[in-house]
C-alpha cells in the first residue's frame, strides 16, 4: 500500500521500530555501566550478548540484501552487519539495569519517551528523505523532457 512520494506503511513502521531500538541504546549503556558497580556477576551475559548481536547482525544483512545497499560487497555487508549487531545488541539488553528502570519508575517513564521520541524522528527524517529523493527525480524528469522538446536555435 503506497501513499504519498513513494513512503510505504512498512517501511515507516520499519523506520520507527529502528529508531525506537536504536533510542533505547544510551539507556543500555548507561544500565551497562552501573551494572559494574551494581551487580557485576550479570557481566558474564556480554560475551553472549555479543556472539548474539552478531550473529542477529548477519541475519538482517542476509535479509535485506535486496534493500540495504544492494551493491555492497557480501563480505564487506556481513562483515559491518555483525559489527553494527555486536555494538547494539548489549545496549538493548542492559537497558533493564538502568537506574530507576524497575516497575513504574521515573526511570522507566524516561526510557519509553526518548525511545518513542526516536521512533517518530525516524518516521519523519524518512518521510522526508523519500521526499526529497521524489521531487529530484520528477524535477531531472521534466528538466530532460524539456531539453528535448525544444527546438535547435539558429
Amino acid at each position: 500500500m503506497s501513499i504519498r512520494y513513494g513512503v510505504t506503511i512498512p517501511r515507516l513502521v520499519l523506520a520507527g521500530g529502528t529508531g525506537v531500538y536504536l533510542g533505547i541504546q544510551p539507556f543500555g549503556y548507561i544500565g551497562l555501566i552501573t551494572t559494574v558497580f551494581t551487580d557485576p556477576a550479570s557481566l558474564l551475559a556480554v560475551p553472549g550478548a555479543l556472539l548474539s548481536g552478531a550473529l542477529i547482525g548477519c541475519l538482517v544483512a542476509y535479509l535485506s540484501r535486496h534493500r540495504i545497499k544492494p551493491k555492497l560487497d557480501r563480505t564487506q555487508r556481513y562483515r559491518i552487519a555483525a559489527i553494527l549487531g555486536a555494538l547494539t545488541l548489549p545496549g538493548y539488553l542492559f537497558v533493564a539495569h538502568f537506574p530507576g528502570a524497575h516497575g513504574d519508575g521515573a526511570g522507566n517513564r524516561w526510557v519509553i519517551g526518548f525511545a518513542l521520541c526516536c521512533g517518530v524522528a525516524a518516521m519523519v527524517v524518512y518521510y522526508q528523505r523519500r521526499k526529497r529523493q521524489t521531487l529530484a527525480r520528477h524535477a531531472r524528469r521534466l528538466a530532460q523532457q524539456q531539453a528535448t522538446q525544444q527546438p535547435a536555435t539558429p
